[in-house]
């Protein structure tokens, strides 16, 4: 059942078409690290890590003829809510109504995006224990074997990181660059597969809540293991009914001591 402050859609006249956002993983909110000047401290425990609200767009349309109120009018009861539960088959989102767009209006209906975002995105999916074996692994976690993750395509991390910038003070005004550099990433092109859309949201939340835990994840690829964290989102898209397709950027804190890229105070 599809619902807006505990209504359903048909209450207030809409039709739902689709919706986009629902299993997306949001940002990391604030700052990521701490730096000291000569070298980083990522900033990975739980009182340090924030997240930035989930963006939800819902596409509707509104049938006049449907309702006994003016879509003037649901809007403003929406709006004038800080905070109101949308609930649709995979569960209960907090949210609160950003902006409106009409997309098209006829006679009779408007076709309407409504934006939403979840202020205090949740991470309660249950983990269990990660089953190892061959392969991307995360914390033990098989990516392949575990969630449907397929690594389809990978950044080469033999690349040169960017020069860290620096902080500009009375006695230091014209450099801009250090010699010390930033964080190596990992960039993986995944593809998710899934028999239904139930399995897909299962699946998605499960690798988010393991990407939202404190402390580093250790990765392992080609036989070697990284200390890593996360602070970027990503989004997941539908390419076909049982596919869908997400980019994954991940902070590599060690194992490039040897380049002199990194300090090795990165190490937890």
């Amino acid at each position: 059942m599809n619902k807006l402050n505990n209504k359903s859609f048909d209450y207030y006249g809409f039709k739902l078409i689709e919706y986009k956002g629902l299993l997306d993983m949001p940002s990391r909110l604030g700052n990521i690290f701490y730096d000291w000047g000569d070298w980083q401290e990522p900033l990975v425990h739980s009182e340090d890590i924030f997240w930035k609200a989930k963006e939800i767009q819902v596409d509707l349309i509104f049938d006049k003829r449907n309702s006994n109120k003016t879509l003037n009018d649901v809007l403003k009861e929406l709006a004038n809510l800080e905070v109101f539960p949308l609930e649709n088959d995979y569960g209960i989102y907090n949210v609160s109504l950003k902006e409106v767009i009409n997309t098209l209006e006829t006679r009779d209906v408007i076709k309407l995006t409504m934006n939403l975002y979840e202020r205090l995105p949740l991470f309660n999916a249950i983990l269990g224990i990660g089953t190892g074996g061959n392969g991307l692994l995360i914390d033990n976690f098989n990516l392949e074997n575990d969630f449907g993750i397929k690594v389809i395509g990978t950044k080469p991390i033999d690349y040169l990181p960017q020069l860290k910038s620096s902080s500009i003070t009375v006695n230091n005004k014209s450099v801009y660059l250090t010699n010390h550099r930033n964080f190596k990433i990992f960039e993986f092109d995944c593809i998710i597969k899934f028999e239904n859309i139930n399995q897909l949201y299962e699946r998605t939340e499960k690798f988010k809540k393991l990407l939202s835990l404190d402390n580093y994840r250790v990765i392992t690829f080609q036989n070697k293991t990284y200390n890593c964290f996360v602070s970027e989102g990503f989004k997941i898209n539908l390419i076909g009914k049982q596919l869908a397709k997400f980019k994954l950027r991940i902070n590599i804190t060690d194992n490039f001591f040897e380049s002199g890229f990194v300090n090795s105070q990165f190490v937890n």
